[in-house]
C-alpha cells in the first residue's frame, strides 16, 4: 500500500507541475521524469514499462531540444496514461486520466 500512497502523491505532485503549464514546468522536468522512470521500472507491468520508455525517450527529446520529439513523446504518453487509468485504483484512476488529458494538450499545444 505504501507504494500506491507515494504514486499518488507523485501524482498529485506531477499534475501540480503541469498545471502552470510546460514552460513552469520546465525546470523539473528532469527530476521529476527520473523519478517516474524509477516507480515505473519496478512495478513490474508491462503497460508501465511502456510508459517508462516512452518517459526515457522524452527526457532524451528534451536534452536535445526537439521540439516535435518532445510533442509526439507527450502525446504517446497522455494515450498510455488514460489507458492505465482504466486499470488503476479509484483514488489514482481519476488523477491518471487527468495526467493524460493534460500530457496529450501540452503536445497539442507544443504542436501549434
Amino acid at each position: 500500500m505504501e507504494s500506491s500512497t507515494s504514486g499518488t502523491s507523485q501524482l498529485d505532485a506531477t499534475l501540480q507541475a503541469l498545471g502552470g503549464g510546460l514552460s513552469a514546468a520546465a525546470p523539473a522536468a528532469a527530476s521529476n521524469i527520473d523519478g517516474w522512470i524509477s516507480t515505473l521500472d519496478g512495478a513490474g507491468s508491462p503497460a508501465l514499462s511502456a510508459i517508462s520508455s516512452e518517459l526515457k525517450n522524452l527526457k532524451s527529446a528534451i536534452s536535445s531540444g526537439d521540439g516535435a520529439q518532445i510533442s509526439k513523446s507527450l502525446q504517446t504518453l497522455g494515450e498510455h496514461t488514460s489507458k492505465a487509468a482504466a486499470s488503476a485504483t479509484p483514488d489514482a484512476s481519476a488523477k491518471l486520466q487527468q495526467l493524460g488529458q493534460t500530457l496529450s494538450s501540452a503536445a497539442t499545444s507544443l504542436q501549434a
